[in-house]
């Protein structure tokens, strides 16, 4: 058995798709004794855009661009890359290796290559797992905990997968195990391209997470998914529409008549038909819906209890803590109250009929 590290390169990333512009690796056998180093350079016949977005740091790459440039594309060594990563016998692995395997497969689209399988091992996760760590941490970071005392200042494929295998080579000996017992110790590592889909145990569980979580939330808001806001573009989109463009009823005599509304989002946001009718009877009432908790002279507060009966917590509830310590008045009724004060009960706003919804501005009837 042999072990197979690698890193890749890019030139940009435009469009989410990786330029490729070099693929290094690292080949060792089970005692991680290396075998052999190379990086492959490649033309990414793309303009080269390195500078860092966000809080991230641009990096400087190896070699001059004028090298890459010089030679063979990805076209011409994918056979080369292909052979490497479907080597019988051999375990491939990276770090943070889910991009590199997407920066694969975009450039197998972009040269009209056919799509490969192979299996990989992302050292990052098996490093976070074992650490206990919430956040992912750096290449560097970790490989300068295994005796590693290189810098990134220069980014090399090769070197990069060089540093994978001490991370690996160091877990597996702080543990006291193989290289295979820590994989199956840690099975979220395992990632797989198939029929040019990229698998990963990691993704699965969590989505298979992230499903439970949303039964739950459906199961203590009584709401089905179908009718939250967070999660559905569509509703969300209507939802902001109409809100922003309802006739607010100016004649009102209702005590909520000129008042500024903001509903807990522990309710909104899974809550949108009600929201949509709640919206319409407060435009009657004259009163005009915000999200903004700030500004608004009415908060409507909702609790919802998560696990043990611990209750969540409410963003704009915090705004609105805030907006009374600056000196601002806003005042709060729960949310039963507010069903006494538009004259409703909650069952009847479960069912949206648009018809019965007030108008929308510029298109109020004579006889409204």
């Amino acid at each position: 058995m042999e072990y197979l590290f690698f890193d890749i390169e890019c030139a940009n990333c435009f469009q989410g798709k990786g330029k490729i512009c070099s693929f290094g690796y690292v080949i060792t056998d089970e005692r991680f004794n290396v075998l052999e180093k190379n990086d492959i350079l490649i033309n990414p016949h793309s303009k080269f855009h390195l500078f860092g977005h966000k809080n991230q740091p641009g990096i400087s790459l190896g070699y001059d661009y004028a090298t890459f440039k010089h030679s063979p594309d990805f076209n011409y060594y994918y056979k080369t890359i292909r052979s490497l990563l479907t080597r019988p016998n051999t375990i491939n692995f990276g770090f943070a290796v889910l991009s590199d395997a997407g920066f694969i497969q975009s450039e197998c689209e972009r040269f009209s290559r056919e799509q490969f399988d192979y299996s990989f091992i992302d050292v990052q996760r098996i490093y976070t797992e074992f650490k206990e760590l919430e956040n992912t941490p750096g290449l560097i970071k970790c490989a300068h905990e295994y005796g590693v005392t290189d810098s990134q200042d220069v980014h090399k494929s090769d070197d990069d997968s060089y540093f994978t295998m001490r991370v690996m080579k160091g877990i597996c000996q702080e543990l006291g195990l193989s290289a295979i017992d820590v994989i199956e110790k840690f099975p979220h590592c395992k990632c797989k391209c198939v029929n040019g889909a990229i698998e990963s145990e990691y993704l699965k569980y969590k989505e298979a997470l992230k499903a439970q979580k949303l039964s739950r939330m459906e199961k203590l808001t009584g709401s089905k998914r179908s009718n939250w806001l967070h999660t559905n573009e569509e509703n969300n989109v209507e939802f902001c529409n109409y809100f922003k463009r309802v006739f607010i009823e100016k004649n009102s005599t209702s005590a909520l008549s000129g008042k500024r509304v903001c509903i807990s989002s522990l309710y909104e946001e899974y809550h949108f038909n009600e929201m949509m009718n709640i919206v319409s009877l407060l435009a009657k009432n004259g009163a005009k819906y915000s999200r903004n908790a700030f500004y608004c002279d009415i908060f409507v507060s909702y609790q919802l209890n998560g696990k043990q009966g611990v209750p969540y917590t409410c963003y704009r509830q915090k705004k609105v803590d805030i907006a009374r310590e600056e000196g601002k008045i806003i005042d709060t009724m729960d949310i039963s109250d507010l069903f006494k004060i538009l004259g409703v009960q909650e069952d009847d706003l479960k069912v949206l009929d648009r018809s019965k919804l007030a108008f929308l501005r510029f298109k109020r009837p004579t006889n409204y």
